[in-house]
């Protein structure tokens, strides 16, 4: 589906609630354990929530580096006493954490701000949890060897079969390969969750003609030593290249929308309260504007205003598709086996 830019009803109830976000704090002064990636998103993660958070609050919020898996097991090993206390989420670990009902409800009356944030991010997270911010998948390419590139999925796939293109796409071992490159493509050529026929069919035709990368920096080694012309990889690390230099790349939203790949947030129960005063600053429209400005992803929060130049590249929300995570997680070992056994890389 299509995601429309919505405002809120209630603002000016939710205005009324600022700084804390009217929570109890366990104790002044006291310690979050937030997370983060690492590299540039840990500073990301630190300039942009982690210091106005404890401006306000005079708590400190240490940052724990790894991925949503390992978080996701510290949290189910200790529900009682998570040694997390803000959790940063794939939107299909989320709906699993939501599940298996290890999450508190993300409301507005904890988190004002909320109010600012499309509802189809929390109903994604069943209402525990929601995105903050956002990539598209769509088509990055060489600009020097490739004078007009496909404007949708489905001439990306006619042109790269017709052998007109060497194209890089991700290969399964890329965790988030199911979503933003098996069901964007499935979706876009007339396929459903059920249905994936039509994206193996078209892996089928293009094979011959692909290379496949296990990571971003293969993706761009790809195109950068001429192994590839073009392929499927995300706005933002397509724009990160660009700022470091790279001229020769650019990027295109296919005609039919590139797959949203989210980032979730998350809260265990039993987790400090503090986390909710740092959650909202998680949501809040400033905060989020210069995170966005970091990473060259877009952001949530209906009320950021984006600079010149990141408005140019952010892809809107209303030209994504929003994913169904629940569906795709149900379905998502029958797919990982079938492309074992058809594609195999």
């Amino acid at each position: 589906m299509k995601l429309n830019r919505r405002t809120f009803l209630g603002s000016a109830a939710a205005s009324g609630l600022i700084g804390l976000s009217g929570q109890p704090l366990r104790a002044a002064g006291g310690t979050l354990n937030v997370t983060a990636y690492g590299g540039v998103w840990e500073k990301a993660i630190r300039d942009c929530f982690v210091a106005p958070f404890e401006a306000k609050t005079g708590a400190t919020a240490t940052v724990s580096l790894g991925g949503p898996a390992q978080w996701l097991a510290q949290v189910e090993a200790n529900p009682e006493t998570p040694p997390l206390d803000v959790l940063i989420m794939t939107p299909d670990l989320a709906v699993i954490a939501a599940e298996g009902d290890l999450m508190d409800d993300f409301t507005v009356d904890k988190l004002p701000n909320l109010a600012n944030i499309p509802q189809e991010f929390t109903d994604a997270c069943l209402g525990k949890g929601t995105y903050f911010d956002y990539g598209v998948g769509g088509i990055t390419y060489n600009k020097q060897t490739v004078a007009e590139p496909p404007k949708s999925f489905a001439a990306f796939v006619d042109r790269v079969s017709a052998g007109e293109f060497v194209a890089s796409v991700p290969s399964i071992s890329y965790g988030v390969t199911p979503v933003f490159f098996i069901w964007a493509m499935n979706h876009a050529l007339g396929g459903t969750v059920d249905n994936v026929d039509p994206f193996f069919a078209a892996m089928a035709k293009m094979k011959p003609n692909l290379v496949f990368w296990a990571g971003p920096n293969d993706f761009f080694n790809h195109l950068a030593s001429g192994e590839a012309d073009l392929g499927i990889y995300f706005d933002g690390r397509t724009w990160n290249h660009v700022d470091e230099g790279v001229d020769w790349i650019d990027f295109i939203n296919p005609e039919e929308g590139g797959a949203m790949t989210a980032v979730a947030i998350q809260k265990p129960k039993h987790a400090s309260d503090l986390a909710w005063d740092y959650l909202n600053e998680v949501l809040a429209a400033e905060n989020q504007a210069k995170f966005a400005e970091i990473l060259n992803y877009g952001v949530t929060n209906t009320k950021v205003q984006y600079s010149e130049k990141l408005a140019s590249r952010v892809t809107p929300l209303s030209k994504a598709n929003l994913p169904p995570y629940a569906e795709i997680a149900r379905v998502r070992n029958a797919w990982v086996d079938r492309w074992n056994r058809e594609i195999g890389m």
